[in-house]
């Protein structure tokens, strides 16, 4: 086979994740990096990344980065769809084909179809393939769920319920999840936009519709707080009694004004203590009824960089174009070299 070069944009905890992976892989071979935090700059890929020196300097010139020779550039920087529009249109300009794990890009025609059609046309231009892909949306409710729909007559209704632990997540994401606000901070900053919780759900639920040939007449949003009854410390936060601890999320797509799909996320700092068991659970209802789970549940920064790394090799296979992960054959890990750190 041949090998495939990789260049990574964006060296966050799931692009090092990703990195760390690839550098395992026979048959792939990362050979740029690019990221815009200062701190970053000059210092080599392997080692940022936790793993063996890889001889690649990490570089903040991303016009450098997409300069060098490769196949296929990994965009691992935000969740939305019009901040990564453009270095997904730079990487595909310089003939790169593109995973992107931006939330959005799951399924970008429901955020801005006018976009996802130029990205589209942008891509056959080129001969080259852009794709979203993660952990969730990108495979959880989505690619896992739509390949269980394989097993049934019709699909009635779709219920995903996903608890995580999110004590390892970083200050950032842990703020816009809404964790460590009084109960008021929380409201407001739902209200505002600024606290959403999970991103991707209406993505993933479009998805589904879309392959199911079903149209979803509206997609309802609820978050709720849940609010700390003692002390709780996190790797990044530091929680006190009466601040949010963690969030209860619902989305519904309905059909013809009856829930078809519905996905809930609960998020915690410490879900086991909370009695909240760490799993992923799922009902498909239908002829025959389905129901199955996932325990301990996905872990979301193993499952993100997985379901990239894995999909490296049917992006660079695929037809050109903006495709989803429902276009493609499923994502399963090639040989490693037995060097993974």
């Amino acid at each position: 086979m041949k090998e495939i070069r990789v260049t990574m944009l964006g060296l966050g905890r799931v692009g090092r994740d990703v990195v760390r992976l690839v550098s395992s892989r026979l048959g792939f071979r990362v050979v740029a990096a690019h990221s815009r935090n200062p701190s970053f700059h000059g210092k080599d890929l392997g080692v940022h990344a936790g793993t063996n020196p890889l001889g690649i300097e990490i570089t903040g010139d991303q016009h450098q980065a997409l300069a060098t020779a490769s196949d296929i550039a990994v965009i691992a920087t935000t969740s939305f769809l019009r901040d990564v529009a453009k270095d997904i249109r730079a990487a595909a300009e310089a003939g790169l084909n593109v995973i992107c794990t931006a939330e959005e890009m799951l399924f970008p025609w429901v955020v801005d179809r006018s976009l996802a059609e130029s990205l589209d046309k942008l891509a056959r231009h080129h001969d080259v393939t852009i794709l979203g892909a993660g952990a969730n949306p990108g495979f959880i409710f989505d690619s896992f769920v739509l390949t269980a729909t394989g097993a049934v007559w019709h699909v009635d209704f779709i219920r995903g319920r996903r608890v995580v632990d999110c004590s390892h997540f970083s200050a950032t994401i842990l703020r816009r999840l809404g964790f460590g606000y009084t109960e008021d901070e929380f409201a407001s900053g739902a209200s505002a936009g600024t606290i959403y919780g999970h991103i991707g759900f209406p993505q993933s639920i479009s998805l589904l519709a879309a392959k199911l040939d079903v149209e979803i007449d509206e997609i309802e949003k609820h978050l709720e707080p849940i609010l700390a009854e003692k002390p709780y410390v996190m790797g990044a936060l530091e929680i006190a009694p009466g601040k949010t601890v963690g969030f209860i999320q619902r989305v519904i797509g309905s059909v013809r004004g009856k829930p078809w799909y519905q996905a809930e996320f609960i998020g915690h700092a410490n879900p086991s203590a909370a009695g909240l068991p760490v799993v992923d659970s799922f009902d498909i209802q239908g002829y025959p009824n389905l129901h199955f789970s996932v325990e301990p549940g996905f872990n979301p920064h193993f499952t993100s960089a997985a379901v990239v790394a894995n999909s490296l090799r049917r992006v660079f296979e695929s037809k050109p174009g903006l495709v989803t992960i429902a276009d493609l054959p499923p994502a399963f890990p090639s040989r490693g070299t037995g060097t993974f750190a």
